[in-house]
């Protein structure tokens, strides 16, 4: 019973925005985390039944679709977009969950030392999703 209710408090996220850590609201999250395990799961079943007797090196080549699918699940559980950091905006109610189109709710970052927090933090994800590509990639090529 303890364990569940420490998952839940977990699970709360700060519903402002916080420089370098939060820049997207729930449903942000839900999609982004749904689109990215979804793109992951469609490569890898690319990869197993139609590249199986592919050149190995070529199938390494998924690690473009992999990267993406990282990135965009890495932002759903880290709670923050890179594409808001790039931009100095953040949105905690995204009608869409996207941080490009039209959005009544998307905000400006008005101190340059948040957006340096971001830019930092969404460097760090694009190395993170990039890294795991190729590990995912390579491992899949090795198979």
């Amino acid at each position: 019973m303890k364990l569940v209710t420490l998952f839940k408090k977990s699970r709360k996220m700060a519903p402002e925005y916080v420089p370098g850590r939060c820049n997207i609201g729930a449903r942000g999250r839900a999609i982004r985390l749904a689109t990215g395990v979804g793109i992951i799961a469609l490569f890898v079943a690319v990869d197993v039944l139609v590249l199986g007797p592919v050149f190995a090196p070529f199938r390494l080549l998924l690690a473009i679709p992999f990267y993406i699918g990282l990135l965009a699940a890495l932002e759903g559980t880290m709670s923050f977009c890179v594409l808001h950091a790039s931009r100095g905006t953040y949105d905690l109610h995204e009608p869409t969950g996207m941080a490009f189109g039209r959005s009544d709710t998307k905000m400006e970052v008005r101190s340059d030392k948040w957006k340096k927090l971001d830019r930092r933090k969404a460097r760090v994800m694009h190395l993170k999703a990039l890294l795991g590509a190729l590990v995912l990639a390579g491992l899949l090529a090795l198979t």
